[in-house]
């Protein structure tokens, strides 16, 4: 019994030795998952709050041109801002966008993005805020607004060569579109390769 436990142990020793000396090879695809802290801003909602995204990526030319369907949601509230009506909604985006990487330094590059969104805001609203704004007293009122719009960002793209795991910093996020819709996310990106 102890023979075969350290054979096995050697396999498994020799194994992950060859592994290490080969060159890593990875495909053009990752999963893509993100954490932002911002404000979105819509014809009925305004409030500041986290954004969380998973989506999908493919690299579809000369490892320059990245396309990422996504999906993200975001928890939002008017609880730090003074003058709004009271608020709790999410904010619910599926979106692809194209990443292209506009300056290459070694493995850091500068990275620039659009896409198209469709975000979908749902939550309550209250009284509060200002009010002298209204013309008839607030009520409590529940909120589904549909959006369309674009994507616009930009930011820095770690790729350490040899390695799975990319980081992107991201401090330019924007989303806008129809009825007021806005939305803002300095973003910390990370890339799994498989």
């Amino acid at each position: 019994m102890k023979n075969k436990i350290t054979l096995v142990l050697i396999f498994i020793i020799c194994l992950n030795y060859f592994a290490i000396g080969q060159n890593k090879q990875f495909s053009k695809s990752s999963i893509k998952i993100g954490l932002g802290i911002g404000a979105s801003l819509g014809n009925k909602t305004t409030g500041l709050g986290v954004a969380y995204n998973i989506g999908y990526q493919r690299e579809i030319w000369k490892d320059r041109l990245r396309v990422n369907p996504n999906f993200s949601i975001g928890h939002y509230s008017s609880r730090l801002l003074l003058d709004a009506r009271d608020q709790y909604f999410n904010s619910i985006n599926l979106e692809t966008n194209l990443y292209y990487d506009l300056i290459i330094i070694k493995w850091v590059s500068l990275v620039i993005g659009v896409g198209g969104v469709v975000n979908n805001c749902r939550g309550m609203r209250g009284s509060g805020g200002d009010p002298e704004s209204y013309t008839e007293p607030p009520t409590s009122e529940y909120v589904n607004d549909f959006h369309f719009g674009a994507f616009f960002g930009g930011g820095i793209r770690i790729s350490f060569p040899n390695k799975r795991t990319v980081i992107n910093i991201m401090p330019f996020n924007f989303h806008a579109g129809n009825n007021d819709f806005a939305e803002f996310h300095p973003k910390i990106e990370l890339d799994f390769k498989f």
